[in-house]
């Protein structure tokens, strides 16, 4: 019966609602066995408005799902998006982390060893695309993207410093095929060199493959994942997931073992270095961001690293770059 009184209700509704969005662009379509009926959202804070009441009082969020883009999601769901896109104050801008937002996406969290080479770049950019494929899909895509082929292929010497920009244009072009981590036949071309041998003197062993040599069960032609055409830092991840920073790597930052991390006074500056930003908090009264590097577990917390949050400790908000996978 409540179903059939917010169904009856929508229908009402519906011409309130049918004004063309900006925030929200595709066609809504609220799926029940008896009914069906499409709505163009006008305003996302006026429906989530209307759904707050109905949510408290009327269903389970199971009972009615809606379709955008061709992704089932609960009307619950649906009004989350529309909290996070209408208003900033209801982002949680005090604590996050992409690994507790999205559970199923294993490769947010994973962690690689290139220890102190310059193949940053690549883990970052390869990480961070994966990350918004298993998001963007879905989690249907869920899987390490090949750094092996961005080192391999794309023209780049990650023997020296390169740009993620550089990165980015290879995915765009090229496209980048499913991969995994050393030793395994994971993915169609997983690392063929040991990471913690990752040495400039090595870089001449990574040679490019036009076929898969892991999982040779996969079509090389078919595997690329490539990238579409490219703020609010904390916005962006909560609405795509995480995004690449670079930020200036002081020697001191070799020791870190945990907390949030400030540069030492006295600290040297060694280079520009790359990781994944996937999260934010709050330790000891500091706020921080959480970060993914590339220098193996061992390393600092598990692999990951804290940096302090809202003073461009290093640098680390002023580059920022994210890509959007291209799905089809």
């Amino acid at each position: 019966m409540a179903k059939i009184i917010f169904l009856t209700t929508i229908m009402f509704l519906s011409p309130y609602l049918s004004e063309q969005t900006k925030t929200l662009e595709d066609k809504i379509v609220f799926e029940n066995s008896k009914f069906t009926r499409i709505l163009k959202v006008s305003n996302c804070k006026k429906f989530k408005n209307i759904l707050r009441m109905w949510l408290m009082v009327i269903w389970t969020p199971q009972d009615v799902h809606i379709r955008i883009r061709g992704s089932s999601l609960t009307i619950r769901k649906l009004w989350e998006i529309c909290v996070s896109l209408v208003s900033d104050n209801r982002i949680n801008r005090t604590y996050f982390d992409a690994r507790k937002r999205w559970p199923h996406c294993k490769t947010i969290g994973e962690v690689h060893n290139q220890v102190f080479s310059n193949m940053d770049t690549a883990y970052a950019t390869t990480g961070a695309l994966a990350d918004r494929m298993c998001i963007k899909t879905n989690e249907k895509y869920n899987q390490i993207l090949s750094t092996e082929e961005l080192i391999s292929c794309s023209g780049q010497n990650f023997s020296n410093f390169v740009p993620e920009y550089k990165a980015y244009e290879f995915f765009k072009r090229h496209g980048v095929v499913s991969g995994g981590k050393y030793n395994t036949n994971n993915g169609c071309q997983p690392l063929r060199v040991p990471p913690v041998f990752e040495l400039p003197k090595n870089h001449g062993q990574h040679k490019c493959m036009k076929h898969c040599y892991g999982n040779k069960s996969i079509d090389y032609d078919h595997d690329h994942v490539k990238r579409s055409n490219l703020f609010d830092i904390q916005k962006e991840i909560l609405a795509h997931g995480p995004v690449v920073v670079s930020f200036l790597m002081h020697d001191d930052f070799f020791f870190y073992k945990s907390g949030v991390y400030k540069k030492a006074s006295n600290s040297i500056l060694v280079r520009v270095s790359y990781a994944k930003l996937i999260g934010w908090g709050v330790e000891n009264g500091v706020d921080y961001w959480l970060l993914v590097n590339s220098m193996g577990y061992e390393w600092g917390e598990n692999g990951l690293f804290k940096i302090k949050r809202g003073t461009d400790e290093c640098r680390i908000e002023s580059w920022i770059t994210g890509v959007v996978p291209d799905v089809k």
